[in-house]
């Protein structure tokens, strides 16, 4: 039986008198990946947010409801949101090095969070964490060099890597491939279904041949409210939904 790592009740989201979120209750299962699909606009990226409170950042937006990680809850003032988020990495639609080297990318969070004691334990982690995100191979030779020169490929790469390199329990992923093209992708695939050994993962994605490759369970989203949510090959083969059923075979969406 697989444990729950993520749980999430009757969450809300509004911003400002725009209600985004209904009602949604999920589990996320450990050492999984769970995809999140549906149309544009249909309340994912906020859910993925809610996960390292992440609307924080923006001023009208209102979120309750229950969500607990390893059973504790993060709706509340009394969680501090930094140690937090070095629990949750976050990798973006589009790949957003920071302006430094490609050493320096990936060894800014462990220093922040004064992960590391010396010189030699910061090398290790930026090595072990490129190679991790299967780019050490490609780049050990120019890690002095902007992390911005890379393709785009690299750079998301670079951005797991950075987001593995403080050592969190959870890797979020909002449309991590769609800037990038189907051999970047793949890549990033393979490397999603390798890092979930590890990891637990949600990912947002556009492509539903993208979530039935990578995920072992799928949420389906409509109008801010989570559908239908279970394993992924009944999701994809034998909804109960006939809503899932109609955006799975390309009726609406």
């Amino acid at each position: 039986m697989s444990n729950i790592k993520v749980s999430t009740k009757n969450v809300n989201v509004h911003y400002g008198t725009k209600q985004a979120l209904h009602q949604v209750t999920l589990d996320i299962n450990e050492k999984e990946v769970t995809a999140l699909i549906g149309p544009s606009g249909c309340g994912k990226s906020t859910f993925l947010r809610c996960i390292n409170r992440m609307n924080d950042l923006i001023d009208i937006c209102k979120v309750d409801g229950s969500i607990t990680v390893d059973n504790e809850e993060i709706i509340s003032d009394e969680v501090d949101v930094v140690s937090l988020r070095s629990k949750i990495g976050m990798v973006f639609q589009k790949p957003n090095p920071f302006p430094k080297s490609i050493f320096d990318n990936v060894a800014y969070g462990p220093t922040i969070h004064g992960i590391v004691d010396t010189k030699s334990d910061l090398q290790e982690i930026v090595h072990s964490s490129l190679k991790r995100a299967g780019l050490l191979k490609e780049v050990k030779d120019r890690l002095h060099e902007p992390g911005t020169s890379l393709s785009g490929g690299q750079q998301q790469r670079l951005c797991i890597a950075r987001a593995i390199a403080v050592n969190p329990d959870i890797i979020l992923m909002d449309e991590p491939c769609s800037a990038l093209d189907p051999i970047a992708t793949a890549t990033i695939e393979e490397l999603i279904d390798e890092l979930k050994n590890k990891y637990t993962i949600v990912i947002v994605t556009h492509s539903m041949q993208q979530a039935a490759r990578v995920s072992q369970r799928t949420g389906f989203f409509h109008l801010g409210e989570l559908v239908e949510t279970g394993e992924t090959q009944k999701i994809f083969t034998n909804p109960d939904n006939e809503k899932t059923q109609g955006y799975i075979t390309g009726r609406f969406g």
